[in-house]
């Protein structure tokens, strides 16, 4: 099988500590693959329980949403809420993932 290099990711608003780096690494660590969690919620697991609008702001400024998956983040009333694809991409992508997990648990 053909190994082919990987070059590392590098991008300057995941190597500086911030609120935003904090934010992003919680989110990709612990919502997992068809699980969804609120502003509110991310806001907690990521010690800043007061910040849920913050949270907002971190997900619109994610560098890489294909890999950090901001979609997963939704409003505690469980709408949406905003996307940077739209609101049908993002009701899309929550409803395929969840979708494909079913699957893989039968």
């Amino acid at each position: 099988m053909l190994k082919l290099p990987v070059p590392p990711f590098h991008h300057q608003l995941l190597e500086q500590a911030s609120f935003t780096r904090d934010v992003l690494w919680t989110l990709l660590r612990d919502v997992k693959f068809g699980e969804a969690v609120s502003y509110k919620q991310l806001a907690a697991l990521a010690g800043h329980s007061k910040a849920a609008r913050a949270v907002g702001g971190a997900m619109r400024r994610n560098p890489v949403p294909i890999i950090i998956p901001c979609h997963r983040v939704i409003c505690s009333s469980g709408q949406p809420g905003n996307y940077t694809g739209g609101s049908h991409l993002k009701e899309w992508l929550l409803s395929h993932e969840k979708l494909q997990k079913e699957k893989l648990t039968y």
